[in-house]
């Protein structure tokens, strides 16, 4: 006779299988030269919150409270949003994967983090931007286009030289940018060329 060890696991794995969100609905888009998906929802503090991606330029954050990667590029994500303010380019945040909104209303805090974050307890905002896993980063232009992306960790100098080629100079807004670096982007994905 079995004991009740395999099947308290068993019980527990089928338990865990349901606590996983179902983004079967999300209408996956997000690729480069298409659409931004709309984005919207409840921020970390309960406020309801839609991005109008035509009324200015954008850098989403995909990141979550336990990513170590997340920590470590914030301080510098900060910095970023507040040089591209003036060039009206918005950073909007998407914490994805954080079951516990106590833990990222906390990583807010510790970061003084000055922009808003949408809060994707169902992950269906992440399945529809096809983010796969924190920290992601994905720009959309004037149109409403997205215009590039960027899965994994990057450093505040390739952000800013991707900002600087996808944002500031595709529109007009200055033939300086706030950059702090001008190192040579490492890519990870295809449309990093100009």
């Amino acid at each position: 006779m079995l004991g009740r060890g395999p099947w308290l696991l068993l019980a527990l794995l089928l338990a865990g299988c349901s606590l996983q969100p179902d983004v079967s609905q999300a209408a996956p888009n997000g690729r480069v030269g298409t659409a931004a998906p709309r984005l919207s929802g409840e921020t970390l503090d309960g406020s309801a919150l839609s991005v109008d991606f035509k009324a200015s330029s954008t850098v989403l954050v995909f990141w979550a409270a336990w990513c170590g990667p997340c920590r470590k590029e914030q301080p510098g994500l900060n910095e970023l949003a507040a040089n591209y303010a003036r060039y009206g380019i918005k950073f909007y945040g998407v914490d994805m994967l954080d079951h516990d909104r106590a833990l990222a209303r906390a990583f807010y805090a510790e970061f003084n983090v000055p922009y808003p974050s949408l809060y994707d307890v169902s992950g269906s905002l992440t399945a529809a931007y096809e983010v796969d896993a924190p920290p992601s980063f994905v720009l959309v232009d004037r149109r409403g286009n997205v215009v590039a992306r960027y899965p994994g960790e990057a450093s505040q100098a390739q952000l800013a030289k991707l900002i600087d080629q996808k944002l500031v100079t595709s529109s007009g807004a200055a033939n300086v940018s706030p950059s702090t670096s001008s190192c040579a982007c490492v890519c990870a994905f295809s449309s990093c060329a100009s």
